[in-house]
């Protein structure tokens, strides 16, 4: 029995054909698999960032709206409810808040008047608002919370009771 030599080049091409192909279909899934997971966390992250920005600036707007009823309601001082801004804000319907918002949520946040202190005359002179992602991680990852001032304040932890708490001014 005879070999063919040339059989045996043949059959050694064709092992370093499929390896080559092989390799390059590997190189190939990896560059896939690695552009997926850069789109897929830009996506996250740029969506986290939105999320938070829109809720520092609601904090502003309802900080605006506070200050415009207490100006209105001069007997009451602040509203204690976000719903009581509801007349306000139909006068400053340039401020972009909804009614959405006035409920208590919009876009990934909550948003919540706490920490309303009455004078003994009855007169609201300070209260508190504090914004808290509805997912943590997914919407947002840090709390904000404000008061009377107008300056906000952030939490990484997304706690509003340790934003309340430290007081870490946004940079």
């Amino acid at each position: 029995m005879t070999l063919n030599p040339n059989a045996a080049g043949r059959a050694k091409y064709r092992g370093w054909k499929f390896w080559a192909i092989l390799s390059l279909a590997l190189i190939f899934s990896l560059a896939c698999l690695l552009l997926y997971f850069l789109l897929v966390f830009h996506d996250f992250y740029d969506g986290v960032a939105s999320y938070e920005s829109a809720a520092v600036g609601s904090l502003r707007r309802i900080n605006k709206l506070e200050g415009r009823y207490a100006v209105e309601h001069t007997r009451e001082g602040f509203a204690c409810e976000l719903s009581l801004l509801r007349p306000t804000m139909q006068v400053s319907a340039a401020d972009g808040l909804g009614e959405i918002l006035l409920q208590g949520e919009q876009r990934g946040y909550k948003f919540k008047i706490v920490g309303c202190t009455a004078e003994p005359s009855g007169i609201v002179t300070r209260y508190q608002l504090v914004a808290v992602p509805i997912r943590p991680g997914r919407t947002g990852v840090r709390a904000f919370c404000t008061d009377q001032s107008g300056e906000v304040f952030y939490d990484p932890d997304a706690s509003a009771a340790k934003c309340l708490a430290s007081r870490n001014g946004l940079p």
